[in-house]
């Protein structure tokens, strides 16, 4: 509330009017009330003090108020005040003007219920000169970041839940999802509860008459890399205790049969012999699994055709009973990395050392086009398969591997040994399948077809031609 006198200044102004308008009480008084209104709406405030004062009558008009640079929009009465008091001419009450929140799009009503059936914390915003303007969040947004819809709404999303030295990447991902582009990356955000690893998941949704709108989902990875430092950290120890201990059993194993007097004492330790190099095995195996769990997917491409060669040289080195063909194509370049060794290795050892009898395996590699080709660059797949004429997977293991049964079921070292070559074909966007048929057992590897290679080098390894 305020009071005007003939000259239409302040004589008297409520304290609260004066701290709302960020200026002192005796600042204010004596100075025009049209001082306080945004210069384009001086006109109209003036037209209504006129009216008041000529006709004696109350008028109401809506003005904005200007407050430490932000214009507020207000609605003030204006009414006479009577001849005989000496407070003023005018009295003035001032309201703050609501304005009717714009309706929201059926798009974004849609896209309010579809973030609320997320399990991640998740964001729909509007991305303005570059900004992400927050337009909807959902509870999940709210219990992991701490900020309420009507708190955080039309505010920037980066300026809330980006660290200052995230600033620079999360601006980049905007770029992206302003160029159309989806990007999936882990990030550290701030939470109500310190700073957070999340998988981000950005995307662009809309664009409608010069609005673009985007999607952030936010999957909190804590506990997930809680789970794989205590792996790690469980398989050092074991695998430092197996190997110590292992070490110790063969050695003396290996006295015990050459010292033993009797039959019996050397057979005891031929299978004490066999028994602890199985295990040795399967910690070996458990070294490959934990790398591929603690570490990200190499972009290294590899000449497949020739790893494979090398791996059939090793075998055929190694187990001089077997009988190893192979059909190999080169070149056959993929985005696996070195660990792609690993899996053929562990495939071809699977195929011999699980026969019973004088094995035959089959090593080929070959191109093929999809009909529906869903890979990348030119849409063709490297197919590498193995094949063997021994019994066969168990059959709960080819639940565990192929099937998704429970892991639990995994009951020896070849188990471990195809989840190790599952694990570091998937992490190349590639596939493997099982097959028994005719007494033959097939695994079949498909890799996308790596592009722009350059030389091939030692272990197969290429550099990508980066012009």
């Amino acid at each position: 509330m305020f009071f005007l006198d003939e000259d239409l200044r302040i004589t008297r102004i409520a304290g609260t009017l004066a701290e709302w308008l960020d200026q002192g009480h005796e600042a204010l008084l004596g100075e025009p009330v049209t001082a306080v209104v945004a210069e384009a709406d001086v006109g109209a405030l003036q037209t209504a003090l006129s009216q008041v004062i000529d006709t004696q009558t109350s008028q109401t008009v809506t003005c904005r108020f200007e407050v430490a640079g932000e214009t507020i929009p207000v609605r003030i009465e204006l009414a006479p005040v009577a001849p005989e008091s000496t407070l003023g001419t005018v009295i003035g009450t001032v309201h703050r003007e609501t304005i009717p929140e714009e309706r929201p799009s059926a798009q974004l009503v849609r896209l309010r219920n579809f973030i609320e059936l997320l399990d991640d914390a998740a964001v729909v915003y509007e991305l303005v000169d570059g900004e992400p303007l927050v337009q909807a969040v959902n509870s999940a947004f709210e219990g992991t970041f701490g900020y309420q819809p009507e708190f955080i709404v039309g505010e920037s999303l980066n300026d809330y839940i980006v660290p200052a030295e995230y600033q620079t990447e999360a601006a980049r991902f905007d770029e992206q999802v302003a160029d159309g582009n989806v990007t999936t990356e882990l990030v550290r955000r701030q939470t109500t509860n310190g700073v957070q690893e999340f998988s981000y998941r950005g995307l662009p949704i809309d664009r409608t008459e010069g609005h673009l709108y985007g999607l952030a989902i936010y999957a909190d990875m804590t506990e997930t890399q809680h789970a794989r430092q205590h792996l790690h950290v469980l398989h050092r120890v074991l695998r430092h205790n197996v190997r110590n201990d292992l070490t110790v059993i063969l050695g003396m194993a290996e006295q015990i049969a050459d010292k033993g007097t009797t039959t019996e004492v050397t057979d005891a330790a031929s299978r004490i012999i066999s028994h602890a190099e199985d295990l040795a095995g399967v910690s070996e195996k458990a070294r490959m699994a934990e790398n591929m769990l603690g570490e990200s997917p190499s972009d290294t491409i590899v000449e497949i055709g020739g790893v494979a060669t090398e791996v059939v040289a090793d075998a055929r080195r190694k187990w001089h009973d077997a009988t190893i063909e192979t059909d190999i194509e080169t070149p056959v370049p993929v985005s696996t990395g070195l660990e792609i060794r690993d899996a053929l290795e562990n495939l071809v050892e699977n195929a011999v050392t699980h026969n019973t009898g004088s094995p035959t395996v089959r090593v080929s590699t070959r191109t093929e086009t999809p009909i529906h080709a869903t890979t990348r660059a030119t849409g063709q797949n490297v197919v590498i398969t193995i094949e063997d004429d021994g019994p066969g997977i168990p059959e709960y293991e080819q639940a565990v591997i192929f099937d998704g049964a429970d892991v639990t079921q995994l009951k020896h070292g070849s188990g471990l040994g195809l989840w190790v070559v599952r694990w570091i074909v998937e992490s190349a966007d590639g596939t493997v399948s099982y097959d028994r048929s005719d007494g033959w057992t097939t695994i079949t590897l498909r890799l996308p077809l790596a592009t722009d290679v350059g030389d091939t080098h030692e272990n197969g390894q290429v550099n990508s031609d980066s012009r």
